[in-house]
C-alpha cells in the first residue's frame, strides 16, 4: 500500500494545490484521501474518473499503475494486469511496472510469463537484486536449481547486504536442510527490519520447527497468526507443532485447514494420517 500512496502523493505534488474536485487533480486528491482511508474501491474510482477527463494526460501512465496496484488488493486480478500492460508504454519507471506485473503473474501462476518479465527487468536494471532473486524462485519452481543458484550468486556479487541477497542465502540453507544457518538469516532479517514481514516470522518458525525448538516456534506462530491466517502453510506449521505436543486433534484440524485453503493434498493427506 505504500507504494500507491507514495506515487499518488508525488504526482499530486506537482499539481496545483488548490484542484478543484471535479477536475482532473481533484479525482486524484480524492484518490489519495480514499487510500489513506482505506476506501481502496472509491479510490480506484476517482483514478478511473481522472483519466476519463483527461484520456491523453501524459501522467495516466502513472496513474494506470496506481490502478493496478488497487486493483490487485481489490482482488481484481485481470483489470489490473490490462493496468500495468497499459500503465508500460509511457510509465516513467518502467521496471517498476514490470515487478508489479511479475508479482502478479506468479500470484496467477503464470510464470513463464512472469520469467519474460523478470528478464525484461534484467536486461533495463542489470544490478536489480530483487529480480534476480526473485527470477531465481521461478528457476526452482521449474526445478532448475543450477540456474537459481546462478541468480541468487549474482545477488550476492551485486549487494552482499541487501534484503533479498539474504533470503535467497537462507533459502539455500533450507533446500540444503541447515535450518539452524537459515534460521540465523531470518533472524538478522527481523531484528535489522523497521517493519519485518510476517512471512520472516513464519519462515523462522519452519526452522525452529525442524530444529525442535517448539517454544520458539510457537511464539513466532502466534506473532503472525492475524496476518497469516489465509496461507496454508501456517496450519501445516503448527499442525506438525501440535502433534509435536501430542494433540493429535488440534494438529488434524490444522492439516484439514491446510488442504482447504489449497495445500498439497496428497502431502496434506499424510500429515492427517499422522495425526489420527
Amino acid at each position: 500500500m505504500k507504494y500507491i500512496l507514495n506515487f499518488l502523493l508525488l504526482l499530486f505534488c506537482s499539481f496545483s494545490i488548490s484542484a478543484q474536485t471535479d477536475t482532473y487533480n481533484g479525482w486524484i486528491d480524492k484518490s489519495a484521501k480514499f487510500i489513506e482511508n482505506n476506501r481502496l474501491d472509491s479510490a480506484a474510482v476517482a483514478l478511473q474518473k481522472a483519466m476519463r477527463l483527461d484520456p491523453a494526460n501524459e501522467n495516466n501512465a502513472v496513474l494506470l499503475l496506481n490502478l493496478g496496484i488497487l486493483q490487485r488488493q481489490l482482488r481484481q486480478t485481470d483489470d489490473a494486469y490490462i493496468s500495468f500492460t497499459a500503465s508500460l508504454g509511457n510509465n516513467p519507471d518502467p521496471v517498476l511496472v514490470l515487478h508489479n506485473r511479475a508479482s502478479l503473474l506468479c500470484d496467477l501462476g503464470r510464470f513463464d510469463e512472469a520469467m519474460e518479465d523478470y528478464n525484461s527487468i534484467i536486461d533495463k536494471q542489470p544490478a536489480d537484486v530483487e529480480a534476480y532473486y526473485r527470477r531465481g524462485l521461478l528457476f526452482l519452481e521449474k526445478n532448475d536449481r543450477e540456474s537459481a543458484e546462478a541468480d541468487f550468486r549474482t545477488c550476492e556479487n551485486t549487494d552482499p547486504g541487501n534484503l533479498f541477497t539474504k533470503l535467497s542465502k537462507a533459502l539455500i540453507f533450507k533446500l540444503d536442510d541447515d535450518w539452524t544457518e537459515a534460521e540465523k538469516i531470518y533472524t538478522d532479517i527481523i531484528n535489522t527490519t523497521v517493519k519485518p514481514s510476517s512471512a520472516y516470522y513464519l519462515n523462522r518458525a519452519e526452522c525452529y520447527v525442524n530444529t525442535d525448538r517448539f517454544s520458539k516456534a510457537a511464539a513466532d506462530l502466534h506473532a503472525v497468526e492475524s496476518d497469516e491466517k489465509a496461507n496454508p502453510y501456517f496450519y501445516v506449521l503448527r499442525g506438525r507443532l501440535r502433534l509435536d505436543q501430542f494433540d493429535k486433534f488440534a494438529a488434524r484440524v490444522d492439516f484439514e485447514k491446510a488442504k482447504e485453503l489449497g495445500y498439497d493434498a496428497e502431502l496434506a493427506d499424510k500429515w492427517i494420517e499422522r495425526a489420527r
